[in-house]
């Protein structure tokens, strides 16, 4: 049998998932026109009501991502980068536009979501694109590294749900969770006691199916009394009057049923106390998200190298070659070669010189006329490779000049 001390009561449960809870689905004024809070404000009141992680997710855009995660930082707050986005519909299943919520796990995920967010802002027609939503097959193509957060009032599911289409919503689920696997939640919103046969309609399907429902509440103010601004910005993106917006335009359909505004946890709480499972699930996506942005090393794009080279060998291999083309007999020349190569590899820049040299080449062959400015021309490894074509032990150049153990900064290579 099972120590007692190692069984967990319900209570316990509960207080653990209050303790980790965060919102899940935040909106803030980079939803353009489409909430009314910065994010200096929003992790604020995060921070004040003690959460040690805040999600940010904007709808279709990640414009305040950097922002986002800058701010928490700042706050001692752990940043979870995601984003609401409009999907078009799913062949075959469903026809009427939806939003998904994508957190991002991890930096693959952040790329997804920058692939899915791409999809939307390049397109020529961008705000119809917006609206009726990105392609289903573009979010499932770049699926990796994201947790969906499927249902909600602007979801397929609660819609479905609700509508009393129970074919629907068995094949919009089956879609779901086949196509998100375990990262596939169901989100479960309470505004009314009405909404509570709606909740364990959608638990017995997440049931039914293996997966999991998850606790959200969408903010996109902070207080009550800001809710009614979300139809003046709904009206000055559409360029209409207020009477004009239509009940579609507005987060929760225009529902005063439906409150926008940021809970503290134990509101959160006591709106969710029949359904634990769906508050504790919010501690268990928190623990998967971990910090998602790039962390300022550069980026490179994928070189093509001989199997079982790294980048700092490959470059090393093509400078000794070029310094025995070159013909140069100084006997300092391998002892600065081999600085050169150290101090690059320290810095890890030994792609950005194979990526250039490479250009060069190619230019080189095609008759494009190429060369080089700037400090560059001080770098032995640079003119091995041929990018430049002065040799700076016979000119007596210093290397320093152009990257020395101070600089972490990548440095220019000007063609």
């Amino acid at each position: 049998m099972t120590p007692l001390s190692n069984l967990q009561s319900p209570i316990s449960v509960f207080m653990s998932s209050l303790a980790s809870f965060t919102h899940l689905r935040v909106h803030s004024h980079f939803s353009l026109l489409g909430a009314t809070t910065s994010i200096p404000s929003l992790v604020e009141r995060a921070r004040h009501d003690g959460l040690t992680h805040f999600a940010l997710t904007d709808r279709n855009v990640l414009y305040g991502a950097v922002a986002h995660a800058r701010a928490c930082q700042a706050a001692g707050l752990q940043p979870i980068t995601g984003m609401t986005v409009t999907v078009a519909g799913i062949d075959g299943v469903v026809d009427q536009p939806a939003e998904l919520v994508l957190l991002a796990r991890d930096q693959c995920g952040y790329r997804s979501l920058c692939r899915i967010s791409s999809a939307i802002q390049r397109s020529p027609q961008r705000e119809q694109t917006a609206q009726r939503g990105v392609a289903w097959e573009v979010v499932k193509e770049n699926r990796d590294g994201l947790i969906c957060l499927a249902g909600g009032r602007g979801g397929w599911v609660e819609q479905a749900v609700r509508s009393g289409d129970d074919a629907l919503t068995l094949r919009l689920v089956s879609k779901l969770a086949g196509s998100f696997d375990d990262a596939c939640f169901l989100a479960l919103e309470l505004h009314s006691a009405a909404d509570e046969a709606v909740a364990r309609t959608i638990t017995a399907l997440a049931d039914r199916f293996g997966v999991r429902t998850v606790a959200l509440q969408p903010v996109y103010c902070l207080l009550p009394s800001e809710q009614p601004r979300l139809r003046l910005l709904s009206a000055i993106a559409r360029n209409c009057t207020l009477s004009e917006v239509a009940a579609d335009d507005l987060p929760g359909g225009d529902d005063p049923a439906v409150m926008l505004h940021w809970l503290s946890p134990a509101q959160v709480a006591e709106r969710f106390v029949a359904f634990p499972a769906a508050l504790a699930a919010v501690s268990e996506i928190v623990q998967q998200c971990q910090p998602a942005l790039p962390d300022g090393r550069p980026i490179w794009p994928a070189l093509d190298l001989p199997t079982g080279e790294s980048a700092d060998s490959e470059l090393a291999r093509q400078a000794q070659h070029g310094l025995t083309e070159r013909d140069i007999t100084d006997a300092a020349a391998p002892v600065r070669l081999r600085h050169e190569l150290d101090a690059i590899a320290s810095h890890g820049f030994a792609p950005f010189f194979l990526l250039v040299a490479d250009v060069v080449r190619f230019a080189r062959s095609q008759s494009i006329p190429v060369s080089t400015r700037g400090s560059v021309a001080n770098s032995l490894v640079a003119y091995c490779l041929g990018i430049t074509t002065v040799d700076p032990i016979a000119n007596d150049l210093i290397f320093e000049r152009f990257l020395n153990p101070a600089r972490t900064s990548l440095p220019d290579i000007d063609l």
